[in-house]
Formats: structure tokens, sequence, C-alpha cells
């Protein structure tokens, strides 16, 4: 895995998937997450010609925390990778709770993102109907990360411990935690390969998780109203962690927003069918 020494003494790690001399796609992993779930992703992307870049996030990955950092501050990362890369335009992908970081890389940089692509989004929670039909961990975690969020560490470490002290465990009271819909998809031997290599990269610092939530929970830093690039987001009907309604919020406040929703698919559903996601993102102008 390649790393980037930063001007503070970070480290910032990325991954590449793909065609490696394909058109530049930075990959935002989702929270908590990390640069290994877009292995899916690999060959879809270099039948499109896509080079996916991925970083991980400060505490994810192979990444150092960044205590206090808020939405927008990583994209001052994101701004030292696509240097050292000499990548001056690019197109944004992210999953899940990395879309707020997606969309506040396009609001910074309108010139530089060409097209965003969000896949099963989460939005901003000050709206009640956004979490109706989420499921009851999901209810919670959002409550807890708006009303209590000095529990969200305690939360997260729990998590922690048992990632270390019985993965397979913790992988199968994940993935009980995901909508009906993902769980054949993600029992199947590709998909649990990348998820047993994702689980200590991702459940590695609790303070790094607790601030990703509590960050999704306070004010993103930008008007979704002001971020003009192009933007496709995919969501499914069928998800209790990304609701319809989340999708249909973002949607809603983008200016440039297109919303393609499938009506019986989940997260992983929408992850497994990559060649058609790939393609339209390619596709768009």
């Amino acid at each position: 895995m390649p790393t980037l020494q930063l001007s503070e003494g970070r480290v910032l790690a990325w991954r590449e998937f793909g065609d490696p001399n394909g058109r530049p796609v930075i990959a935002v992993h989702g929270s908590p997450d990390s640069s290994a779930i877009w292995a899916l992703f690999h060959d879809a992307a270099a039948r499109c010609e896509l080079r996916v870049i991925a970083p991980d996030r400060p505490g994810f990955g192979g990444s150092t925390p960044l205590p206090g950092r808020s939405i927008v501050d990583w994209v001052d990362d994101l701004d030292a990778l696509t240097e050292h890369l000499h990548l001056k335009s690019y197109r944004v992908l992210a999953i899940s709770g990395g879309s707020p970081y997606a969309l506040a890389s396009a609001w910074k940089h309108p010139n530089r993102v060409e097209h965003l692509g969000l896949v099963s989004v989460i939005c901003p929670l000050h709206a009640p109907e956004v979490t109706r039909g989420a499921n009851a961990q999901v209810r919670l975690t959002f409550w807890t990360a708006r009303r209590a969020p000095l529990l969200l560490r305690p939360m997260a470490w729990m998590v922690v411990r048992l990632v270390v002290r019985d993965p397979a465990r913790a992988a199968d009271r994940l993935i009980r935690m995901r909508p009906r819909a993902d769980r054949a998809i993600i029992r199947r031997p590709e998909v649990m390969t990348v998820l047993h290599e994702n689980l200590p990269l991702q459940f590695k610092d609790a303070d790094s998780i607790a601030l990703e939530m509590r960050n999704a929970a306070r004010p993103w830093g930008f008007d979704l109203t002001t971020v003009s690039a192009p933007t496709t987001i995919w969501q499914g009907g069928l998800d209790d962690v990304h609701t319809p309604a989340m999708g249909r919020y973002l949607a809603s406040h983008l200016p440039n927003a297109r919303l393609v929703f499938e009506q019986n698919r989940a997260t992983f559903d929408l992850i497994a069918d990559a060649d058609t996601i790939l393609h339209q993102f390619a596709s768009e102008p």
C-alpha cells in the first residue's frame, strides 16, 4: 500500500484499483470503513477504464489519526494526495458515510471535481424524516450522535475490542445488522474475503470512529445548495441503514443531482452490480 508523508508528520495511505492508465476517480470509503472495500469494484473499474484511487481517512486503514478533524478538513488530505499524483481534475465516487466528504471536496473544488457519484448516501440528520424506516441499531447510533455524543467512543471501543478478540463473531454481528437484502450477497466468498480484510482496518481506532459519527450528526461545514458538481445518487429502497429518504433529501437539496432509485435493492446489492454503476458513472458528462 503506498503512503504519503504529510507536512505535519501524519501518514496518508491509499490503494489503487481498476485500470492504472484509466480516467482518475477518487473513491471515498464509508464510515467506519477503509479503502479495502473498493476491491469489490476492481474488475468493473478495469472494464470501464477507470483508475480508482482510494485514500484512507485519518484513523482508518493505513492513515494516521487526526483528533478533532472536521469533514471539510479532510479535503486538505485529498489535496495533498492529488498534488502528489499530479491530478488536476478527477471524478469522485463515495459509499455511505463517505458521502459528506465527497460533497465537501466538490464544494471546495468546483473546478476540479468533474462529477460526483454517491452510493447509498447519508444526509444531514437534523430532518427527522430521514431516519424513518431505519433499523433500531441505526436509529440508536444516530440518536446518540446527536443527543449524547460522549457515548460514541465507548460504543466504538466495544466493537473495536470485539474485532480484536473474535473477528469471526464481529463479522457475523455486523452482517446481521445489515438490511436483509444485503446479507446473502455479503456472505458470498469473494465479498467475505474483502470483509475479513477490511474489519481490522475499519475498526482500529475508537476515537476516529466516534469522531466520524459525531461529524456526520453535526452541520457539515458547507451548504448543500452551493455544491454545483453534476451528481448521481444511487439509493436502494430496501436499505434500512441508508434510508430512501436520505437519498431523496440529498437529491432535492443539491442543485445538479440525479437520483437513481432502485426499489428492490440495498447497499451491497448495488455494489454487486458495480459494472452498471461504474458504466453509468463513467458515461455521465
